[in-house]
């Protein structure tokens, strides 16, 4: 059972890892794409890149957590970091739905973030100490 349980823990890593990859590149390639706004929109631009680093960060709390096994607060963190991850992308989602523009992008956006909060919630793998976190 134990068995069954660390791969289902590491497969939900794995998949996090991944969605925290495509956010972090959608974001990244918005932002680049759109270099401009830097300067034209400020304000917009700062949110854009607040949720670049949130992507990024949990990207890298998830890497972490799935090469070095469970830590103390790697959980809890990577949780906070996919809920603002979540509340944002959904966030952005319903702005641009409201003002009907942006396309399939921001709906893939809200789906991204959403889906990597449920695999945050997800099974938990075993410590390297042996104890549960």
């Amino acid at each position: 059972m134990t068995t069954v349980a660390r791969q289902s823990a590491r497969g939900a890593l794995i998949a996090l890892i991944g969605v925290s990859l495509a956010g972090t590149a959608d974001v990244a390639e918005f932002l680049v794409t759109r270099s401009t706004m830097l300067t034209d929109a400020p304000g917009r631009a700062a949110g854009s890149v607040v949720g670049l680093v949130a992507w990024a960060a949990l990207l890298g709390v998830a890497t972490l957590r799935y090469a070095r096994g469970e830590r103390r607060g790697a959980r809890p963190a990577t949780i906070g970091l996919a809920g603002l991850v979540a509340v944002g992308s959904v966030g952005l989602t319903a702005i641009h739905l409201r003002a009907g523009v942006g396309g399939v992008r921001p709906i893939v956006s809200g789906v991204l973030g959403v889906l990597a909060l449920v695999l945050a919630l997800g099974p938990t793998q075993p410590s390297p100490r042996g104890g549960g976190e």
